[in-house]
């Protein structure tokens, strides 16, 4: 990747829009509802939720129900991919539109905090690590980290909003394949 002087050479708020809601294809679906995120000096692990077992549909299963409280899922974008995760203040980044070149311009100012998050199932978990975590899921956790399947990042404590980040795509293409996934600090 190569370098540019701002964070405005790689997201560009005009481009956001909303995630979508996993309620409008499910409406008992058992994740959250929310489109944010609060991080309270605890880690933020990512990861495609594949990797943590049945944690969206097992309602009596202690780690099932902290992801459920504390999860928040993004779906609906180009699904199977793999992508660095990216912080330029103030947005933490996932790369993955298809429009995107190999050796995209990378601003000066910002830090690659993970070389590369998978994804198999077309759908991302962002997943704070908080004290009250099931020892269990954070057995899990720590496996998928090892076996680089998600990375647990440090973000500055605060609310993050998550966005898509919708590029322009050829007429014809499915648009979901032209998508960032970003989170922005409030």
């Amino acid at each position: 990747m190569t370098t540019n002087s701002n964070c405005s050479a790689l997201v560009d708020p005009k481009r956001f829009r909303p995630i979508q809601d996993l309620h409008t294809w499910s409406p008992d679906c058992m994740v959250a509802v929310d489109d944010s995120f609060e991080l309270k000096n605890e880690f933020l692990f990512i990861t495609d939720p594949i990797h943590l077992g049945q944690t969206k549909s097992a309602s009596t299963d202690p780690s099932a129900s902290y992801v459920q409280r504390r999860g928040l899922t993004v779906t609906h974008y180009g699904g199977k991919a793999s992508c660095p995760v990216l912080w330029c203040n103030p947005y933490l980044l996932l790369p993955l539109s298809q429009s995107l070149e190999e050796k995209f311009l990378l601003p000066a100012n910002s830090e690659t905090l993970a070389e590369k998050i998978s994804c198999h199932s077309g759908s991302l978990l962002f997943l704070p690590l908080a004290n009250d975590i099931p020892r269990s899921l954070l057995e899990r956790v720590h496996k998928v980290c090892t076996d680089k399947n998600g990375a647990k990042i440090q973000l500055a404590v605060g609310t993050y909003r998550v966005f898509y980040e919708q590029l322009e795509f050829p007429s014809g293409s499915q648009e979901e394949l032209y998508r960032n996934i970003v989170a922005q600090k409030q």
